[in-house]
């Protein structure tokens, strides 16, 4: 059948410290990141138009497009998206609607199949025309070790090609990530390799890592590795998260190190607070920083 939706997010400034650092992260106090309509046949067919949020590999936050997702069975998802504007709308930043690619858009066909029940097959490719072509695979892996003890381990590669006219160099990306879980405990380690000459553009419109910052995971010729441990109890949910970037600056090995802590707390239904510390230690003093963000957000 047919559905709308609609959702819009507003904030506040309660304080600042510094001259506008509020404003540098917030572009708008108010902005509507979801008008759209959907159309779902049974559990066969969702097709979405208008403005949404999306989750995936390569593209996140909110876009202005179309997507279409297609279950034929309970093993295989497809899906098929263009987008043209994209727009964030998160508790620390806000970015209006902006134009994708000068308005060629972001073409995208993303495929997860389970042949087994603990292994995850998805191949992806993304079309950015006149801006660059990239296919990928990611494999994931769940598997319990015990009665309260299971691992979670991704391996993922991605390479792109670069149109001409960008001027850019074609580049990779090589990921491992290895999870555990025991009991309400939950952790994580990870490896990321980027090729000599960067990323090809395949970062351009968002991705998955895991660090607060990550200024510098996709500069050329970066290798990163990640610790993290997160614990949740009840409505509190704590994490901690350690990494690490040794890249290329001008012909210069350079490393950067950040720290984050976070702490969220429901304090009553769809009422959160959360809070974020990060530190940012680089080889390079005007590039390190710290930051602590609070945010108090209510859903409805």
């Amino acid at each position: 059948g047919l559905s709308l939706g609609f959702g819009a997010r507003g904030s506040v400034k309660l304080y600042e410290r510094d001259d506008d650092t509020y404003r540098d992260a917030i572009e708008k106090n108010f902005i509507i990141p979801s008008a759209f309509l959907r159309y779902q046949y049974n559990d066969l067919i969702n097709l979405k138009v208008g403005r949404q949020e999306v989750d995936l590999e390569w593209l996140i936050d909110y876009v202005e497009g179309g997507f279409l997702t297609i279950t034929p069975m309970d093993e295989l998802e497809v899906n098929l998206g263009w987008a043209r504007r994209q727009a964030v709308a998160d508790p620390d930043e806000v970015v209006d609607f902006t134009r994708m690619n000068e308005n060629r858009g972001l073409y995208v066909l993303d495929v997860k199949y389970r042949p087994l029940e603990w292994l995850e097959i998805n191949p992806y490719y993304y079309h950015a025309p006149k801006g660059f072509r990239a296919p990928g695979l990611k494999l994931g892996a769940e598997y319990e070790l015990g009665a309260d003890l299971a691992a979670a381990t991704m391996v993922q590669y991605a390479a792109s090609k670069t149109h001409s006219d960008t001027g850019e160099d074609n580049g990779s990306l090589f990921w491992l990530e290895q999870g555990l879980s025991v009991y309400d405990l939950e952790l994580t380690g990870g490896y990321i390799k980027v090729n000599r000459k960067g990323t090809g553009l395949l970062d351009s419109f968002g991705d998955q890592f895991p660090l607060e910052e990550g200024n510098r995971i996709t500069e050329p010729d970066a290798r990163t590795f990640y610790l993290g441990a997160g614990y949740g109890i009840g409505p509190v949910s704590l994490e901690g998260m350690y990494g690490q970037s040794r890249y290329d600056d001008a012909g210069t090995k350079v490393k950067e190190k950040e720290w984050s802590l976070s702490a969220a707390y429901e304090i009553i239904e769809n009422l959160e607070l959360e809070l974020i510390y990060v530190k940012v230690d680089n080889d390079v003093k005007d590039d390190s920083y710290q930051a602590f963000k609070a945010g108090l957000s209510y859903r409805f």
